[in-house]
């Protein structure tokens, strides 16, 4: 007896096929860009036919994801959820920022009972870790209280925004900003008058605060001017390099070290950046022609003098998920940069713990004329005394990527 049963797999749905459909075309939007790295699962809600199953699929990822959260299943007093609701009251009535000096006052109400300072702060910093106000427990920030994140992000979108005024983008000030980076406190008052409902300019000294915090302002070293390296022009490294040497003298340059990371949050350069500007003195381009001089800041390219001859220059630079050091000297010199590397690192770590970052990188390194962008050597890559360098179809020893950072190999 001959069975003619033919299994045959079942055609998707229409619907399965607009969804998959869907999700190729996210994915071919998000090619080759950083963000993609925030995607992590798709869900797709039909407004009036979706059973309880998607939803209660949606509550366990969130789930799984708080229970990664380091505030997930923290003990908290009654009393902070009482005080929590103040806060709450206080924004709904158009209190965005508050001193802690006002809400101590109000903390020590019978019906509350957070009667010390240092339990307020307490309960402020848990109220900031779970997202319902923005509080720094640190010097310049301690004395205020965002009571309102929106109201904060509404303040960050003057700087950001695409919708800034035509009579705004022809000043001085904006064109100052744009080329050079430095930011007027006249313009601040003028971005800030764009909502005055919002009564930004009455908080104006705190903003900025807040946002020399998030590192979108920057002081220079020794300097009471604010700077804004998000906002600057972008340069190519080719053409700043021509503003420090015009060939006719010696222009020494190290190898190239690259941090290489998985997925690089883009403003993760910003704080890089900003934190070299509070480090080190920015180099100064001299324009022979008009007079005048630059600071060397750009929008993804820095350079620091090492010492107050300005024989030695650190240029940090940013590329596709890749942060990249390399020290220009006029004159010879056998030094070694091992230090940089170390505060690097350091700093890295200390940004990655600060706002909870999953994020690794590897050391790569790439020769003095290359291009770091492309064609960079691991560790591994560099285990002979010579390796292949693609971009300049030769041989290069080993030893001149690794040798001015201090890194050592035995090689074969």
């Amino acid at each position: 007896m001959i069975n003619n049963t033919i299994n045959v797999l079942q055609e998707p749905s229409e619907q399965e096929k607009r969804q998959k459909q869907f999700e190729i075309n996210l994915r071919q939007v998000l090619k080759n860009q950083a963000k993609i790295g925030h995607l992590r699962k798709i869900y797709f809600i039909h407004n009036t036919k979706n059973t309880d199953k998607v939803f209660e699929a949606i509550r366990k990822e969130i789930s799984r994801e708080a229970v990664d959260m380091q505030d997930w299943n923290k003990v908290c007093p009654l009393k902070w959820l009482l005080f929590q609701q103040v806060l709450l009251k206080l924004k709904d009535s158009n209190v965005p920022v508050s001193s802690t000096k006002a809400l101590l006052k109000i903390a020590k109400h019978t019906d509350i009972n957070i009667s010390e300072d240092h339990e307020l702060k307490e309960c402020l910093q848990y109220c900031h870790d779970i997202g319902s106000v923005v509080y720094f427990d640190e010097e310049n920030l301690a004395d205020y209280v965002i009571l309102d994140p929106k109201w904060l992000i509404n303040a960050f979108r003057c700087f950001f925004s695409d919708t800034i005024e035509n009579v705004i983008k022809v000043s001085n000030d904006w064109q100052q900003l744009t080329n050079t980076g430095l930011l007027t406190d006249g313009l601040i008052s003028r971005l800030f008058s764009k909502k005055p409902e919002l009564k930004f300019e009455d908080n104006k000294v705190h903003l900025i605060e807040v946002m020399k915090r998030f590192d979108f302002i920057v002081n220079l070293r020794n300097s009471t001017a604010f700077y804004m390296p998000c906002m600057i022009k972008t340069c190519s490294l080719s053409e700043v390099q021509r503003q420090f040497s015009d060939g006719s003298q010696p222009f020494y340059k190290t190898s190239w070290i690259c941090l290489e990371f998985k997925f690089l949050p883009p403003v993760f350069f910003n704080h890089i950046i900003a934190w070299y500007i509070k480090q080190y003195q920015v180099s100064v381009i001299t324009k022979k022609g008009i007079r005048s001089k630059t600071n060397a800041l750009y929008r993804q390219v820095g350079v620091f003098d090492l010492d107050q001859s300005s024989y030695e220059r650190l240029v940090v630079c940013e590329g596709p998920n890749t942060i990249a050091l390399q020290v220009w000297n006029s004159r010879v010199s056998n030094t070694t940069y091992g230090n940089l590397v170390s505060e690097l690192f350091r700093f890295v770590e200390l940004v990655r713990k600060r706002y909870n970052l999953y994020i690794s990188y590897t050391n790569t390194f790439t020769c003095k004329d290359g291009d770091f962008k492309i064609n960079r050597q691991t560790i591994e890559s560099l285990l002979s005394t010579k390796y292949r360098c693609l971009e300049h179809k030769t041989d290069h020893l080993s030893g001149e990527l690794i040798q001015p950072w201090n890194f050592t190999l035995h090689v074969k």
